[in-house]
């Protein structure tokens, strides 16, 4: 009987390639994600020192162009961190995709190897019954050749 061969080995591989292809994908989105989301505390954490730095400068005298700027600044910096929160959100949506894109992936790739595992099981069975077969024939044999 001819040894083992699968058909699918091209298909099985490809899909192999593509689970890889979507590890690669996710883990990028999810080190963006991380990226942006320590942006956005950066730009929290800049907020929060300067209001603390203008409480201290409310407990003294404090000009109005001190206050102006503080004011300005606040207000860019509130446009940043929205802007920052988009940033994040987008990041987490995309990354959602990659991960959908990745259990597809995997999904396509097990269903290929289940398939070719029992292509596998199914080829021994049948060298079983071949082998079984040929053992029967030789006890047939021997038994005719011993009457």
């Amino acid at each position: 009987m001819k040894s083992f061969k699968f058909r699918l080995e091209a298909l099985l591989k490809f899909r192999k390639m593509q689970e890889e292809q979507a590890q690669i994908s996710f883990w990028q989105a999810t080190n963006q994600f991380r990226i942006e989301k320590e942006e956005l505390a950066k730009l929290e954490e800049n907020v929060l020192q300067n209001m603390n730095l203008l409480r201290n400068f409310q407990q003294n005298l404090l000009s109005i162009e001190t206050f102006k700027s503080f004011h300005h600044y606040f207000d860019k910096m509130k446009k940043e961190i929205q802007q920052q929160n988009e940033s994040v959100k987008r990041a987490d949506e995309y990354r959602q995709e990659c991960l959908k894109n990745l259990e597809e992936a995997v999904k396509g790739h097990k269903v290929v190897e289940k398939f070719r595992e029992k292509k596998i099981q199914d080829y021994q069975a049948e060298l079983l019954k071949e082998e079984q077969k040929i053992l029967d024939e030789i006890g047939l044999q021997l038994y005719v050749r011993e009457k």
